[in-house]
């Protein structure tokens, strides 16, 4: 960008969004801080969501467009990354959009104290179907500031995970720990990026604002494809976590924070499992004993906290 150092990258991945994009690239363009970059990767759509980018980049030089094949969500964000000169980068899907003031408070956060990851809330929409309770409590932040990484960070903020949109990152720290979206991950590439990202860090700040307005619901996409299918989705959730695990053992994580992650996986992968509308339990819970013998983590199981006791109980049984 020309002129002033830019403060914050905005990170769009397009693919065939044009019903929605033109009010996600209007948030943009319309934040407050004007010191901001917008990077458009095109990741191979085919209708017209890449004319919408291009008209917006003919009235606006702060937007970058950056064409690839398709290659998924991942794929695209790492393009993003790649192309970023941003001191702090921001994730932002095609059809949500943000708050006008979003990239301002994100970067007065920083200026009061350096911070790898700032985590902010989210608006919800439409109201109609409505979101789970889930949705709002995950979406729900409580100020509070983590000077040093904790298990605490990860595991027991409910605002940590699972959406990257609502997060965003200083640029050195990506350079500095390698960090990329895993692009064998085609649905919880946010989750395994999360759990890979977050103990590298050293400071997080948690703002209560709302500066990220999300669409929680869009006929046909691929949260609502496993949306109705239990089993089908923790299957896709046995197979990211076996990527999690083995990145924390070569971290040396697992001796570290061993009985809180076990903790994790009781809640992430062992409630779904257990529930009536599984018609696989035997088959996941085999899985899960699988997993936690490939990595010695079934020593943790008799220290989980009390919430998961018995959690772990169905596991042990099911191992017999």
């Amino acid at each position: 960008m020309i002129g002033s150092p830019t403060k914050v990258s905005i990170i769009v991945p397009i693919y065939n969004v044009e019903e929605y994009l033109s009010a996600c690239l209007h948030s943009c363009v319309s934040q407050t801080l004007y010191d901001i970059e917008i990077i458009c990767v095109n990741d191979g759509s085919t209708d017209g969501s890449v004319r919408i980018a291009e008209a917006f980049a003919a009235r606006d030089r702060r937007i970058q467009i950056v064409n690839k094949p398709n290659g998924g969500l991942a794929s695209a964000r790492n393009a993003g990354i790649e192309a970023a000169c941003g001191e702090m980068i921001m994730f932002l899907d095609g059809d949500d959009y943000l708050q006008e003031q979003a990239c301002e408070r994100v970067w007065r956060e920083t200026l009061e104290a350096p911070t790898d990851v700032v985590i902010f809330g989210t608006r919800i929409f439409p109201e109609k179907p409505r979101a789970s309770s889930w949705h709002y409590d995950v979406l729900h932040v409580r100020t509070r500031r983590y000077e040093h990484f904790t298990p605490a960070v990860l595991f027991r903020e409910p605002a940590a995970k699972p959406f990257v949109w609502r997060q965003a990152f200083n640029r050195k720290f990506f350079q500095e720990c390698g960090l990329r979206f895993d692009e064998r991950v085609g649905y919880g590439e946010d989750t395994v990026f999360q759990m890979e990202a977050f103990p590298h860090g050293k400071t997080f700040s948690f703002i209560e604002d709302r500066l990220y307005n999300y669409r929680w619901y869009r006929e046909g996409s691929l949260m609502d494809g496993f949306r109705y299918d239990l089993d089908a989705r923790i299957r896709k959730h046995l197979s990211f976590v076996e990527l999690i695990t083995a990145y924390w053992k070569e971290q040396g994580w697992l001796e570290l924070y061993g009985k809180d992650y076990v903790s994790w996986l009781m809640e992430f992968l062992v409630v779904d499992s257990c529930s009536p509308d599984a018609k696989h339990t035997d088959e996941h819970l085999r899985q899960v004993n699988a997993l936690l013998d490939r990595y010695d983590l079934r020593q943790y199981l008799n220290k989980v906290y009390p919430a998961f006791r018995t959690q772990a109980g169905i596991v042990k049984r099911a191992a017999k």
